[in-house]
Formats: structure tokens, sequence, C-alpha cells
């Protein structure tokens, strides 16, 4: 007889393992364990999931998913907000998550598995895929409301999750270091954003070019003219 799957005991699943890999870390915990400490059978936890491995990717990814999901998908209601401190806000929220140690290892496993049950797809459609298709909507409705210039929003999200990362999440990946300090962090985060904006931000058009250069001349050519009507002056 077919076990039938429910999302209540993938959940129950998913909270025990994330206590024993939180106590034990990856190496030291055990399928037999979460089992264990469930009240079932190893044989049901891989029928949700196929290894250890793949258990730890998806009880990684729940976290993004409960704090960092719901506030980029948020990201739309602010769009006619300065898009620097939009973005500074969702970068730390982003920033928090991937510097975890928990979402460090989860990516190296899904590099050094990801043809194994289709690890590395999961891993991307469930984090990162997921995350830039929701900044790609705040990037797009930015757009329209012209605090953003992005033709192709998809792409200009990706590009700022590179920029976000590019300074200490391969640090962290290759295990250089430990960890990184939040002040550190806040500092890259800020750089990543103004670079974004560089290339984002709405250009400035030659005809305003035109038009404030021409205000600008304009209290000196009147100065000019003025003086041009004066008579001029003779002695008596």
């Amino acid at each position: 007889m077919a076990r039938v799957r429910t999302e209540a005991k993938r959940e129950a699943i998913l909270e025990t393992a994330a206590e024993v890999f939180t106590e034990r870390g990856l190496e030291g915990a055990s399928m037999s364990e979460i089992a264990k400490r469930l009240g079932g059978s190893k044989a049901t936890l891989y029928g949700y999931f196929p290894s250890k491995e793949n258990l730890f990717v998806h009880v990684s990814l729940r976290v993004v998913g409960k704090e960092v999901i719901p506030m980029l998908a948020s990201l739309p209601e602010r769009a006619n907000e300065d898009p620097r401190q939009v973005l500074l806000d969702a970068g730390r929220h982003l920033m928090a998550r991937v510097s975890d140690r928990n979402a460090t290892n989860a990516y190296r496993l899904a590099v050094a598995h990801g043809r194994a049950g289709n690890l590395g797809r999961i891993f991307h459609d469930t984090g990162p895929g997921q995350g830039a298709k929701l900044l790609a909507a705040y990037i797009e409705a930015a757009t329209k409301a012209g605090r953003l210039s992005a033709a192709n929003p998809n792409a200009a999200a990706y590009h700022l999750r590179a920029l976000l990362e590019s300074e200490t999440a391969y640090r962290l990946r290759l295990q250089l270091e430990a960890e990184i300090s939040p002040e550190e962090l806040e500092e890259t985060i800020a750089r990543a954003v103004d670079v974004f904006l560089a290339a984002y931000s709405p250009k400035t058009t030659s005809s305003d070019t035109t038009i404030a250069s021409r205000d600008d001349e304009a209290p000196e050519q009147a100065v000019t003219a003025s003086a041009a009507l004066q008579p001029e002056s003779s002695e008596l």
C-alpha cells in the first residue's frame, strides 16, 4: 500500500531535522536520529527526502521562506519610495540569511551534489531563484513609477544579487573566513546598492540638460539685456 504524503508530516520532519542539525551539525546528524525523535522510521524520511543532504538544504531554505520571502514579496508596495533605502533594507535581510552558516553549507551541498536528486535545481528554485523573481517584481514596479530604469527587470535582479554577494559570500563559501562582521557587511551592502543605482537609476535626457542649462543662463542674459537698454552716461 502506497504511503500518503502530507504537508503536515513534511513540516514535522523539517522541524525535527532542524533541531538535530542545529545540535549536531550536518556531519554529526543522522537520518536515524531524526527518525527516532520524530517517532517514525527512516523509510518515512526517505519517502519525503531522498538523502540527508537533500533534507539539510530544505531545512536551510525553510528559514529563508519564513523570514526573507515575505519581505521581498512586499517590496512592490514601496515602488514610489527612495530606491536606495528600499534596496538597503532588502539587502540587509538577504545578506543576513546568505551569510548564515547553514545557508553557506546548503550552498556548498547544492554545488557538490547538484545532479543528485536534482539538488542544484531545488536549491536555486526554492532559494535564489525565488528571491530573484520577487526582486524583479519590485524593480519592474519601481521602473514604472520612474524611480528606477530597467529594461530587463529579471536580469537587473540577478545583477543586484551578485553585487550584494560579491564581497562576502564567496569568502564564506570558500571558507576563507568563518564570518563577516556586521559593520563590514553593512558597508558592502551600501556599496553594492550604490553600484546598482549607478547602472539602473533613471537617466537624465539631453533635453532636460538643455532646459536646465537655459534656466541657469537666464539670470545672466536678463542682466545683459537690461544693461543694453540703459542709456550711455554722458557728461553734463
